[in-house]
This record gives C-alpha cells, structure tokens and sequence, in this order.
C-alpha cells in the first residue's frame, strides 16, 4: 500500500524556492504543481527525495507553515529588493555551519597545541577608522609603498598575512567543491566569525578580484573591532548599522588612506574622472570603484551625481574581470583558498600525527575521497606514511 503524506503548499513553495536549483528540482519532480495546487499528495518515498534535492530538513515539511529559520550569526545585510532573502538559502546556511565547524576544530587544534590568542581580535574596538585603518595596514604589512605584483597578488598576499597572525581564511563561490551549488552573490558578499583563537573570514569568490579585496578589507575590520557578522557591503550607500558604517570607512581607507590619496591626487587632478581613478586604482592596487568612493569620502572630486558615476563605471567594467580563486580546473590550486592553508596544513599535520581522523580531516575540507586528501597534501609537500 503506497503511503501518501499531506503537505502544506505553502511549505513545497518555500523549499522549492530556497533549492540550490529551483528550476531542476522542478524538472526532476514533474508532478510537484499537483502536490501544491492539492490535487496529488507526494508519497513518502517522493517527499524524502524532495526534501533532499532541495536540501530541506525532512521534518519540515509537517509545519502548518515555512519555519522562520535564523542566522547563527549577526545579520548586517541591508537594502534587498522584495522578499527573496528574508529566509537565508540552504547554500548559504551550509557554507557558513562548515566555516563554524572548521573554526570550532582549529580552535580546539591551537589551544592543544598552546597557541596564543590572536592578538588583532577586537584591538580597535575604540578606534577611529583612520586610526584602525593604520593598524591594520601595520598588522598586515599592507602599506602603499609595499604593494607591488597583481591584483591577484594582493588577495594572495592579504590572505597569507592575515593567517600568520593566526586567523583562518576561505575564499570560494561555491558549496563543498561543488559547481552546482554555486553562491549568490545577491545574498551575500562575505561574513567574519570572530573567535580570539580562530578568527574567520569568508569571502564570496563569485565577485571580481577587486570586489574580493574590499570585502576581504572590510571583513578584517571586523575581526579588528571584535564583532562579527554576515555583509553585503555597497559603497554606493551608507548602511544604517553604525558597525557597518565603522567596517566599510576603515576597509576604504585601508585600501585608500586618506593622507597618502591627498598627496597623489595633486598629479591626476586635471585628467578626466575615469582617468583619475584609473591611474589612482593602479597605485593602490585595489578597484576604480573604491577609489571613487574615497574621492568622495575626502571631497576630492566634485561630483555632481556620485550614484550616476558610480553606476557608469559599474557598467563600465562589467565583463572586464573575473572572479573564482584562482584558475579553473585546478583542483588542488584552488584549495587553499577555499580551505585556507593555515587550516590545511593543521588538518593534514593532525590526522599524520594520528590525532584527527583522515576521514573527519578529509570531511571538513569538504574531499569526498582520501584520493583528494592525499593529492592535496602531496601538493602542500605533506605526505602521510
């Protein structure tokens, strides 16, 4: 006897909505518009599979009604269209429970292990955002003048410093290696987990490079100031949340400072507006759009539409870089970013040492074989007897 289950529509909608891929969900359910309308109910077999494909709870689907499902960290995303992101998507939710796993390990790795606490956690929480601007440059060995190479030189190199000081880094665009589950950019930029052992920030690869950079920036004011959360910075508004305000002026000036832009700005004054971001963008090796926004921030150009501007030079880029960590196709290239290497090398250290399970260690850096795992240690020149 086939057992049907009664769900509530409403639930089926909120589910199908929040799947990784609504739309082969739907394919791959071709009677899900009679569960919803009620003209068929979904047997047991049929609703297991369905909650599994769109990544669903099973238990859910016997709510009169969508469960209002909360962030386990601060929300300072601001200015969403609509509805859409109100509840948080099933990829989002399992990139940040994996970054909280991940940081939960390291911790207990470093205080075994007798490292001390990670001393840029929450130093500036009384500073102006020029004065934590230049501590974190300092921190990160990231003045002007020590910034040579590509942007992609730049990320690499914010990322290996800010892991020597004892934090954790994940750079990615999508879900566990998968393609298929690919992050939206829409729903959110990066977000910090703050820890005085295990600092984490999480960069959402699916922007540009130079997008990449200022929000890796304005994710270390973050962990500076001692307070975490989830961000969808946009330099073309001013966030109502005072932290946000505080994270995005410290991040601009960290990749601009103030003082030095004064200076340069003398030799481009006379070029056209694109040309001067332009040539500025290239001496702070950061994007045009966050040299715009300090040009503004130090009333240095003035504009008679700032948002039109900005506008004009988004479209103005749009198909000019790409995003990703790295090249495609190069698995364990790809990695460390969107592990870290700080947590690689401890994960792989431990599990040699026969202190971490190899499949637990393979597990959180998301290896669906212990093949993976020895490639990637083999390519970080760690090789398990």
């Amino acid at each position: 006897m086939t057992v049907r289950v009664p769900v509530s529509p409403d639930v089926l909608l909120w589910a199908l909505d929040r799947a990784p891929d609504p739309d082969a969900v739907a394919s791959a359910f071709p009677g899900v518009d009679r569960w919803v309308s009620g003209e068929a109910e979904p047997t047991v077999k049929q609703l297991h599979d369905f909650a599994a494909r769109t990544g669903t709870a099973y238990g859910y689907f016997f709510l009169p009604a969508p469960p209002a499902i909360e962030l386990p960290i601060e929300d300072f995303r601001e200015g969403f269209e609509g509805e859409r992101y109100r509840s948080p998507s099933v990829n989002l939710l399992a990139v940040l429970h994996q970054s909280l796993r991940r940081q939960d390990w390291y911790r207990d790795y470093a205080i075994d292990n007798g490292f001390a606490e990670v001393a840029v956690v929450g130093r500036a929480s009384g500073m102006t955002p020029a004065e934590a601007a230049a501590d974190m440059r300092r921190g990160l060995n990231y003045e002007v003048r020590n910034r040579v190479g590509n942007w992609n030189d730049q990320r690499k190199r914010l990322l290996t410093a800010f892991e020597a000081l004892g934090g954790l880094t994940v750079v990615t665009s999508m879900v566990e290696n998968n393609t298929h589950r690919p992050l939206d950019l829409d729903e959110f930029r990066g977000f910090s987990l703050i820890d005085d052992m295990a600092p984490l920030v999480f960069v959402n690869a699916r922007q540009t490079i130079n997008g990449q950079l200022f929000t890796l920036a304005h994710e270390f004011a973050h962990v500076w100031r001692g307070v975490g959360g989830i961000s969808d910075e946009d330099l073309r508004y001013e966030p109502q949340s005072e932290i946000e305000r505080w994270c995005n002026r410290v991040a601009s000036e960290f990749l601009v400072p103030g003082e030095d832009l004064r200076e340069r700005y003398r030799a481009v004054s006379g070029l056209g507006l694109t040309a001067q971001i332009e040539r500025l963008a290239s001496d702070y090796r950061c994007g045009t759009l966050v040299v715009l926004q300090a040009l503004r921030r130090d009333r240095l150009y003035e504009f008679e539409n700032f948002q039109a501007d900005y506008d004009a030079e988004v479209v103005r880029l749009r198909g000019f870089e790409r995003s990703e960590a790295g090249p495609g196709g190069q698995f364990n290239y790809n990695q460390p970013y969107r592990i870290g290497t700080r947590l690689s090398r401890a994960l792989i250290s431990d599990a040699i040492a026969g202190r971490t399970q190899f499949t637990d260690a393979a597990r959180l850096m998301s290896f669906k074989s212990m093949k993976n795992f020895d490639s990637y240690a083999s390519y970080l020149g760690m090789v398990r007897g």
